[in-house]
């Protein structure tokens, strides 16, 4: 599609060159939050995790830092370890010799370059599909008809953030795709050179996303059968070099968990912090999966109404969590739309393209859609709904899709036109909706830029604005919260409040600290104080908080060259989970955490901390909000 070829038509070329083009503007504006300058900005927890592995691989070792992999790391024999193929750290291999200065930079660009390549490899798979049921030569923008239902599907939506989880389904989608077209061409023509490459394809493919790379697997072989009695050495070859891929996944899987292909749950990080996680994968065999989630999974992804429509731009959001059936609750139901929901023009496109395919019996095409089915298979059946995992289900869809574009009627051009153009805005109007939501909900700024084009538009009282009690449930994802006369402003999202604003002097103080004047910086009632003290050598501090009970807790030395440092102290009784509690910042670094919450506005300052008030309270949206009548 990117270089001029005599077998491809060049209006056919410069049609999907198009689309990919502006679908990869539209992903790589999301994936940096709107800010293209950010590209190479390090990006958010686990997006270092690939950097981490590569630079382990280059020391001869599989595991990694505890601190690098947190809570994501799986806990075997005292050792480390992430549960991620080697495909893409293999990859970060060129950077890793230059130690940690790409960490966690090189994702954006990454998932920028699989975008691209899921767009062309889209490109040739319709034009492989269209060869292989023998369909006519048509019009040069029907391929490129097929690249933009895949370019404005869900996997428009993993742009919400660069991740190792997004980047990981994303290039696992392009991997089983890539092996997808390398099939068609080994039936077409069979070659030993045809046959590496679909092994590789394949082998890519379980290396990148194992439960994708089975079905990656299972289509080379069904296909490795039906070229053995006319071109076994062929077949032979793509079987053998898919293996490889498969034996070597289940090497290193032995090697570090001491499984075949599961995940040993009970010793991951998260799970041996969080009891409830840990009763849970208790009841299930210490597994993720399990048939008793299909009912669950199966229905949500396929509803067609899993989006909600409200005031606030961009009228899009995520509707209500997954509706559980199963007699074994899900361990985690985050927010997620559907394929029917978010891939409509996909989705119709392979309706046709199945009806098609059934009525001239291109029965041909069962060795991929087979492949597909099992590549879906393990997705369906774990015990977690996310919207990412929505990429795991295209496969066979875009296959079919290629047949419909194949066949695709100009008898009623103008009606079709309109169709396919407004199932296509649709698409880029939901996934950016959902993806923006997924990536920014958190971000003040967000929440702000929201309300102002609402009360630009609308005006009036504020939608979705509600006076916090901590003592009721948390409402639904995107509602805000004024706690108090806006002593803080939260958003509800994932069943905990977040805060998106915290008034100064009264949950947040921010400022100049002198620790050779005065140890203490807040002094409370009873025994409470916070203290920021240099040790015996005076070139480190040390933080404590001392409880009301007497109690107290305190931080690992910080190093101090001597001067005044920049002093934050955020007292949170709201937000939930991890973000509740006290917490102190000294020079930006992270250097206390407690969940006990003093109560900032009722302690006395030290002599030598010097907070700062902001003019505007250190609460400006909750303050418009107010004035509004939220």
């Amino acid at each position: 599609m990117w270089r001029r070829s005599s077998n491809i038509p060049a209006p056919e070329q410069r049609a999907a060159r198009i689309v990919t083009v502006v679908g990869t503007a539209l992903f790589g504006l999301i994936l940096c939050e709107w800010r293209p300058w950010r590209l190479f900005t390090r990006a958010g927890f686990s997006s270092d995790f690939y950097d981490v592995q590569a630079q382990a691989l280059l020391r001869g070792r599989l595991a990694v830092p505890a601190d690098a992999a947190g809570i994501e790391g799986f806990l075997i024999d005292g050792k480390t370890y992430l549960y991620y193929g080697p495909a893409l750290a293999v990859a970060r291999l060129p950077a890793a010799v230059f130690g940690s200065l790409a960490e966690g930079r090189l994702t954006r660009l990454s998932m920028i370059v699989g975008f691209v390549a899921l767009c062309t490899v889209t490109f040739h798979l319709a034009r492989r599909v269209a060869a292989f049921i023998g369909a006519p030569a048509r019009a040069p923008w029907r391929p490129a008809l097929l690249v933009a239902a895949v370019a404005c599907s869900p996997a428009l939506a993993l742009a919400a953030q660069a991740n190792v989880y997004n980047e990981t389904e994303l290039w696992a989608f392009v991997f089983i795709l890539a092996t997808f077209v390398a099939l068609i061409d080994l039936l077409l023509a069979p070659s030993q050179r045809g046959a590496l490459l679909a092994g590789a394809a394949a082998a890519l493919t379980v290396l990148t996303r194992v439960s994708i790379g089975l079905g990656a697997v299972t289509a080379v072989a069904v296909c490795a059968v039906m070229l053995w009695r006319r071109a076994r050495r062929p077949a032979i070859t793509a079987l053998g070099v898919a293996a490889g891929g498969l034996v070597l996944h289940v090497a290193l899987n032995l090697a570090r968990f001491g499984t075949l292909f599961d995940l040993p749950g009970d010793r991951q990080v998260l799970t041996l912090l969080d009891s409830d996680r840990a009763d849970w994968f208790a009841g299930n065999d210490n597994t993720f999966f399990g048939f008793g989630f299909l009912p669950t999974t199966i229905f949500h992804y396929v509803l067609p109404d899993a989006f909600a429509v409200e005031r606030l731009v961009p009228f899009i959001r995520f509707g209500p969590r997954a509706h559980e059936f199963g007699s074994y609750p899900l361990e985690s139901n985050t927010p997620a739309s559907s394929l029917t929901a978010s891939a409509t023009l996909l989705v119709v496109m392979a309706a046709i393209g199945a009806v098609i395919a059934v009525r001239r019996r291109h029965y041909r095409l069962l060795a991929l859609l087979a492949g597909a089915a099992i590549a879906a298979g393990p997705t369906v059946a774990m015990g977690y709904i996310a919207n990412r995992y929505l990429v795991d289900h295209p496969p066979g869809f875009v296959v079919l899709g290629g047949v419909a574009t194949a066949h695709f009627s100009t008898r009623r051009r103008t009606a079709a036109i309109v169709t396919v153009a407004a199932l296509t805005f649709w698409g880029a109007w939901i996934n950016t909706s959902l993806a923006t939501w997924l990536g920014q909900i958190e971000r003040p700024g967000y929440t702000a830029l929201r309300y102002q084009l609402d009360d630009a538009i609308f005006g009036g009282a504020p939608p979705s604005v509600v006076s916090l009690d901590p003592d009721q449930p948390v409402p639904r994802d995107g509602v805000v919260g004024i706690d108090g006369p806006c002593d803080g402003l939260y958003i509800a999202t994932g069943d905990n409040w977040v805060a998106l604003e915290l008034a100064d002097g009264i949950r947040r103080l921010d400022g100049s600290f002198d620790p050779t004047i005065d140890g203490i910086v807040l002094l409370g009632p009873d025994l409470e104080r916070i203290t920021i003290t240099p040790n015996l050598r005076g070139d480190a501090l040390v933080a404590a908080h001392q409880r009301g009970d007497g109690t107290a807790i305190e931080s690992d030395a910080i190093d101090w060259d001597g001067d005044d440092v920049h002093l934050e102290i955020v007292s949170d009784p709201t937000s939930g989970g991890l973000g509740r509690g006290l917490e102190v910042w000294i020079d930006g670094r992270s250097a206390l955490r407690d969940f006990e919450v003093p109560d900032l506005a009722g302690m006395t300052i030290g002599g030598g901390f010097d907070p700062q008030v902001s003019d505007d309270g250190g609460v400006p949206i909750c303050a418009d909000l107010v004035r509004r009548g939220g």
